[in-house]
């Protein structure tokens, strides 16, 4: 999120790991074009994250976020660079209002020098692979596009043809798939 209040760009990425925004993203994308939205779930990458789920929106954690490296007077670009580089790893932790922990790194958009994420394992966070949140948002873009109920034929039919990915085999009714899809599926953003 850019900050134009702020005398320099700042880039915080708390939107990608919240679970409002992705919430946001499904309602507004789900008839979009089917390349745009493989291009979408690329980004969320290969790996491993940490959605936030807490109740501070995007703005809150940003805002302390500011205030936090204000009052530390590491928020001008070079003093940030020397705040990340006293912990020997690039990084520092700071825990917001709520007691979830957020990892600041260097920015790698240029012209903007903070990047914001759920620390591992923090409060309100749930570690998740990255492709098993991708089919979670698919199939709920899915759900809306066909206007069709959750099923493992429909999980894996989005699993292979707009994701690349391999089908599952196994129930939809347990584990971290089934509560994600559950997450995403609020009725107050539909």
């Amino acid at each position: 999120m850019l900050r134009p209040d702020l005398p320099q760009p700042i880039l915080f990425h708390p939107l990608k790991h919240h679970l409002v925004y992705i919430r946001q993203f499904i309602q507004a994308h789900s008839e979009a074009d089917d390349s745009f939205l493989q291009a979408q779930l690329r980004t969320i990458g290969s790996s491993q994250l940490d959605l936030y789920l807490g109740e501070l929106s995007a703005l809150q954690i940003a805002d302390e976020t500011i205030l936090y490296l204000q009052k530390h007077h590491t928020l001008a670009p070079e003093a940030y660079r020397l705040y990340l580089s006293g912990s020997g790893a690039a990084y520092q932790l700071i825990s917001l209002s709520d007691e979830s922990e957020w990892v600041l790194r260097w920015g790698v958009v240029e012209g903007r020098h903070v990047h914001l994420h759920p620390a591992r394992y923090s409060r309100y966070t749930l570690r998740v692979k990255a492709n098993t949140l991708k089919s979670a948002v698919a199939v709920s873009m899915a759900v809306r596009r066909y206007k069709q109920p959750l099923s493992l034929a429909l999980v894996n039919q989005v699993r292979t043809q707009w994701l690349g990915l391999a089908p599952i085999p196994s129930s939809l009714t347990s584990g971290t798939f089934a509560r994600l899809v559950y997450l995403l599926d609020d009725k107050e953003t539909s």
